[in-house]
């Protein structure tokens, strides 16, 4: 008997982390979509996880903790908490397309960002939106830019309540990742996509549309991002899938908000975050650090595989219900009072996390003297 048929999937009431959710999700989930899902590059992805590790919780008592209020508004839009649905590829591998996501995003009241690359069409997508609810649209500059543009446009047109350009994964390497890829969805970023072609991009939309960017990791690009006026920008390594030996999303977003804070630019773009998130307490420590929404990848896409859009919704839940639970156990039942004060690092635990930014540091970044 084959593995797969001595599995025995459990109820999802049973299911009691966001982990156990992928355990069930590989188990019932082909090989091939599986390893585009699982794919990337393992030592971006481990230190991805091991960032969160290495910041601990600084609690304080005696607060009044008895309400926690996580509602808030992200990507523009009111939302249940600052937890939102990324964009990922081809929907169709975990469900029957990307409009299961967006019934879930609805019932648990956080957005969603549509795909580019998704495996319905984006009129069937929009329009399985709810009267009230609002989707944000994933952008790729593509190898037939052409095609990505009539896309977009596309999208625009459907009502889209914001384009998110991603920005950080335009050099596949050779290995599993690129062939899964290939068999799954064959498409690609293009490699020639550059700060002068990106606002060429957004003198196409209409005017006062919102625009992100998905893929930031450095403040040199944060504050050029600051300085052509974009809505905001999410801090990202593509889950770990783009580039090996690379630095935590968490460490990125530590450099990003300290130099905006050093800046006076902390406001001025919405900065959001995804890349390695697990549980609650990994939300609360990227808000601490300044992120105003955090977004899951993965998670979804195993709690979809293992369970459809009710799975989807319980991950959410169980997300949402961690981070209360340690809001109330750090002290900080309002969103707006987590700090980097919070944490602190695991060598040196008796020391309040400081973020410093040294002005020589910011030399390369263009416009800086504009800002």
């Amino acid at each position: 008997m084959s593995t797969a048929a001595k599995f025995s999937k459990p109820e999802l009431s049973e299911i009691e982390s966001i982990c156990e959710f992928e355990k069930v999700a590989q188990a019932v989930t082909p090989a091939f979509a599986w390893q585009y899902i699982a794919g990337g590059e393992s030592d971006t992805m481990a230190c991805n996880r091991n960032a969160f590790d290495l910041l601990k919780i600084r609690q304080r008592v005696l607060q009044n903790v008895l309400s926690v209020n996580l509602k808030c508004s992200v990507l523009g839009q009111r939302s249940s908490s600052p937890l939102y649905l990324s964009s990922i590829a081809k929907g169709g591998l975990v469900a029957k397309d990307e409009r299961t996501f967006v019934g879930a995003a609805y019932q648990a009241g956080v957005p969603y960002i549509v795909p580019t690359v998704g495996t319905a069409e984006n009129k069937d997508i929009f329009g399985s939106a709810a009267p009230d609810q609002r989707l944000a649209y994933q952008f790729y500059l593509l190898g037939n830019n052409k095609g990505s543009m009539i896309k977009l446009q596309e999208a625009v047109r459907l009502g889209c309540s914001a384009v998110v350009i991603t920005v950080d994964n335009n050099a596949p390497r050779q290995g599993a990742l690129l062939s899964s890829t290939q068999e799954t969805s064959n498409v690609f970023p293009d490699p020639r996509f550059t700060w002068d072609i990106l606002e060429e991009v957004m003198e196409t939309l209409p005017c006062g549309m919102p625009v992100y960017l998905k893929g930031v990791q450095t403040a040199e690009d944060a504050l050029r991002a600051a300085g052509i006026g974009v809505q905001g920008i999410i801090v990202s390594n593509h889950g770990g899938r783009a580039c090996g030996g690379s630095r935590s999303a968490l460490e990125s977003l530590q450099e990003i908000t300290s130099c905006l804070r050093a800046k006076n630019q902390i406001g001025v773009m919405e900065i959001l975050f995804d890349s390695g998130v697990r549980c609650g307490r990994d939300v609360f420590k990227a808000l601490c650090l300044g992120a105003t929404g955090v977004g899951i990848g993965r998670p979804y896409y195993w709690a979809s595989a293992a369970y459809g859009a009710e799975g989807i919704v319980a991950a959410l839940d169980m997300l949402m219900s961690e981070l209360r639970h340690t809001m109330r156990q750090a002290g900080a039942p309002v969103l707006n009072t987590l700090s980097p004060s919070l944490l602190c690092r695991a060598e040196t635990p008796w020391r309040p996390l400081r973020l410093s930014w040294d002005d020589k540091d910011s030399a390369m970044a263009p416009g800086l003297a504009k800002l």
